[in-house]
C-alpha cells in the first residue's frame, strides 16, 4: 500500500515505514496512491489528480478506485494504522 503523508507529519511519516507501508510526501509523488495522511488543518486535496489514481482497463473496469483520506489530528499511529488496514474511520459496532 502506497501511503502519502502531508508534510510537516514526518513522526507518522517514519512510523508508518516502520509498520511497512511504503510512504511517499503527499504533493511530491506523480504515481498512483492508495491513502493519504494528513492534518486537517491545512489539506490541499488537489494534490490528488488522475496521476495519483490507478488507470482503468478492461480487466480493472469492473473494480472500484479511490483514495483513502484518513486525518491525522487526534489520531494514534495504531488508530491510523487500523484505519488503513480496514480502509474504514471506525468500527461499525
Amino acid at each position: 500500500m502506497v501511503v502519502a503523508v502531508q508534510k510537516g507529519l514526518e513522526n507518522i511519516k517514519e512510523k508508518l515505514r516502520e509498520k511497512g507501508y511504503d510512504v511517499v510526501t503527499f504533493g511530491e509523488y506523480n504515481y498512483p496512491i492508495d491513502a493519504v495522511v494528513y492534518n486537517g488543518a491545512g489539506f490541499e486535496g488537489s494534490f490528488v489528480t488522475n496521476n495519483n489514481m490507478p488507470s482503468l482497463s478492461a480487466s480493472t473496469a469492473d473494480r472500484s478506485y479511490g483514495v483513502f483520506l484518513v486525518n491525522a489530528t487526534n489520531r494514534t499511529i495504531e488508530e491510523i494504522d487500523h484505519m488503513l488496514q480496514r480502509k474504514v474511520y471506525s468500527p461499525l459496532f
